[in-house]
């Protein structure tokens, strides 16, 4: 028969084993997690938006849109950053005025697979926008939501993951400005683009 103390040292001894082999097991998971993980860059090629404002202003777009994406991806969740841009002639009682429009956001994207490498996915996030005129009187900005939603076919290109991707995107935000204002003004648009891992 063992004595007490030897059967305590034996249980601190199994203790420590099984605590080892938790942190074993914790470390494997993390490292697994962060394997399947990936950066990425993209491009995107948009249609010009359609814009709505807060005031009598009507919206006249100038050429098309412009964004790019920088993103890291965990399994099916991405945190993704961009910045975009586009022209557009405002008309109002004023007369015409043209806007150089900025725009910067961050943003949560949830994907889900469809199957032979097509998903769908949904983008909720935060946007700031500058509105940049010829006469600083005209200059807007402001900030607010953005969502969005599209498909995505994943490709494993010559240099990694990527994909080709087209989504729909609609942003919102109350522009004003030191001596002009658009008021809640919303933009939509379409995008085609093409990410690359890093």
């Amino acid at each position: 028969m063992k004595s007490p103390a030897c059967l305590v040292a034996r249980r601190m001894l199994l203790n420590a084993h099984m605590k080892r082999a938790a942190l074993a097991v914790t470390l494997l998971a993390m490292s697994s997690g962060v394997a399947s993980a990936g950066g990425y860059v993209g491009l995107g090629i948009g249609t010009a938006p359609a814009i709505s404002t807060g005031t009598d202003a009507d919206e006249s777009p100038d050429g098309r849109s412009a964004r790019l994406l920088l993103g890291s991806r965990f399994g099916q969740f991405s945190v993704e950053g961009a910045l975009g841009g586009f022209d557009t002639v405002m008309l109002d009682s004023r007369g015409a005025i043209a806007y150089d429009v900025y725009q910067a956001s961050i943003a949560a994207k949830l994907s889900l697979p469809l199957g032979n490498n097509f998903e769908a996915f949904g983008r909720v996030g935060l946007h700031q926008s500058w509105w940049t005129a010829e006469r600083p009187e005209h200059e807007v900005g402001g900030s607010g939501l953005l969502f969005g939603a599209g498909f995505e076919y994943r490709i494993k290109a010559v240099l990694g993951q990527g994909s080709l991707f087209v989504d729909y995107q609609y942003s919102s935000a109350d522009l004003t400005g030191e001596r002009s204002t658009l008021g809640d003004t919303s933009v939509r648009m379409w995008t085609l683009g093409l990410t690359v891992g890093i």
